[in-house]
């Protein structure tokens, strides 16, 4: 006989997690059914001998991310800011490096400085005139985002910061990403400006001290015991003639659940891997099928010390953006901890360039990054640069098989959205089909590809059912 369930969620991310906590607040049972031998999804601390790394999701904010920012405090997590004090580091396109004050534009003349902030600032305000729940431009959505940065006269220059701009925040390159989808990612974090920033209220401001999987450990620890099923991959979900829904997993096939509601928190491209019964609806299908991930690695290296931190006799905060072929990283940060005596720079190695960093073996991987560094801080000392190392950590995501093999957020081609614009375009992802609810860090209107966007599409979705099951 299968078990009963009220309600039965897969995926025990972030997402996943606030909808049962909200559900079994309420009273009702539920069951959280998680593929991978771990809670957090795209969020996986790894600890150092002091302190430790965030090979996913790292950051938050205390000003327009109030929900994680809620369950911070009530998990009583301590924060570290993230350090902006001081100059961030340009790599030119000849590897060069050019020092500039954080927040402002790298150093070039009057004339190309006046030209990338038109850019930047079309951009930003083009973006805050998109709804983020629905964004509509046919226009939009026939082009590439290079081709829309390019409709503004952007000069080579200011298309390589766009470059910058989609490898560091999606993993893509500028010419494969739909330009509606961009501009309406970058409206559901505040605007471009705001997710690029590091500073109060933008989207790189806090870390956590024990590491972003605290928040899902958290989580977990506040439902019943045995609420969280580890190794429970889905297989089938079939919604049955009498309004239950039979989930079956991979390992216990024999041992379905039945629920009233299904809440399914898994990200898009990883739907392709259960079956639907009856199947969902074309519309949804299709952005399933359409949903492309980027390629976006984050590599972590420890160091003795700040080294970085005084060099030039002028504070540098650890920031360096590279337009650089030469290096592989589009951008790094200073992911430090002094109270743990933790030193470390975290790369962001991301769309062609690190395709190519890819596919290097190993010991020439970590010797480019050591490279970039060298470059950006010490005036090309790369023995200097190699006496400080500690060790080198990285985590590759795009063989995250439950993950859809990539991260942090995936993206459409042109012409997507504008193909179901009549069944819902954008907000089609989120649409329930019968008994079973979609949420995900993919289905929020308020910082999509963040973890505040997935705790809100979980409260969301535990919302919907609940409001159901009251019935």
């Amino acid at each position: 006989m299968p078990e009963s369930i009220d309600v039965v969620i897969i995926g025990a991310g972030l997402a996943g997690l606030t909808a049962a906590r909200e559900v079994t607040k309420a009273g009702y049972s539920c069951v959280v059914l998680e593929a991978r031998a771990r809670v957090g999804g795209r969020t996986y601390t790894h600890k150092l001998d002091k302190g430790i790394v965030d090979l996913g999701a790292a950051w938050i904010n205390d000003t327009n991310q109030s929900q994680m920012f809620a369950l911070a405090e009530e998990l009583k997590l301590e924060l570290i800011e993230q350090n902006t004090t001081g100059n961030a580091v340009l790599l030119d396109h000849d590897g060069s490096a050019k020092p500039f004050p954080y927040g402002k534009l790298p150093p070039f003349d009057d004339e190309t400085t006046t030209h990338l902030a038109h850019i930047r600032d079309t951009v930003e305000a083009d973006c805050q005139k998109l709804s983020a729940a629905r964004p509509t431009s046919t226009h939009l959505d026939s082009i590439t985002f290079a081709a829309y940065v390019q409709s503004l006269g952007a000069s080579p220059l200011a298309l390589s910061i766009a470059s910058i701009w989609t490898r560091a925040m999606v993993g893509q390159e500028p010419e494969d990403v739909s330009a509606l989808l961009f501009l309406n990612y970058c409206k559901c974090g505040g605007g471009l400006l705001q997710m690029r920033s590091d500073q109060k209220g933008g989207g790189q401001h806090l870390r956590i001290r024990t590491g972003t999987q605290s928040f899902s450990e958290g989580l977990k620890n506040m439902l019943p015991a045995g609420t969280v099923r580890l190794s429970s991959p889905v297989d089938s979900i079939t919604q049955q003639g009498d309004g239950h829904v039979l989930v079956t997993t991979q390992n216990t096939p024999d041992m379905p659940l039945l629920a009233r509601k299904v809440i399914t928190s898994v990200p898009g491209p990883a739907l392709k891997h259960i079956t639907f019964t009856p199947p969902l609806s074309p519309a949804k299908r299709l952005l399933i099928d359409s949903f492309r991930y980027g390629f976006y690695q984050k590599v972590m290296i420890v160091f003795k010390t700040c080294f970085w931190a005084h060099t030039t006799g002028i504070p540098n905060c650890g920031l360096i953006q590279s337009f650089s072929d030469l290096h592989p990283a589009a951008v790094v940060r200073d992911t430090s901890s002094p109270l743990d005596d933790k030193h470390v720079l975290t790369f962001f190695v991301a769309g062609n360039p690190g395709r190519a960093w890819s596919a290097l073996p190993k010991p020439e991987r970590e010797e480019a990054l050591f490279r970039q560094a060298a470059d950006a801080f010490l005036s090309g000392d790369l023995a200097r640069l190699k006496s400080e190392v500690v060790e080198v950590i990285d985590f590759e995501w795009r063989n995250e098989h439950w993950n859809g093999y990539g991260c942090p957020s995936p993206c459409l081609a042109p012409g997507v959205w504008s193909a179901i614009e009549s069944e819902g375009g954008a907000e089609v992802l989120a649409q329930a089909a019968g008994n079973v609810h979609f949420v995900g860090t993919e289905t929020s209107d308020v910082w999509r590809g963040y973890m505040e966007g997935a705790v809100r599409s979980g409260a969301r979705g535990a919302r919907e059912v609940l409001a159901d099951l009251k019935r």
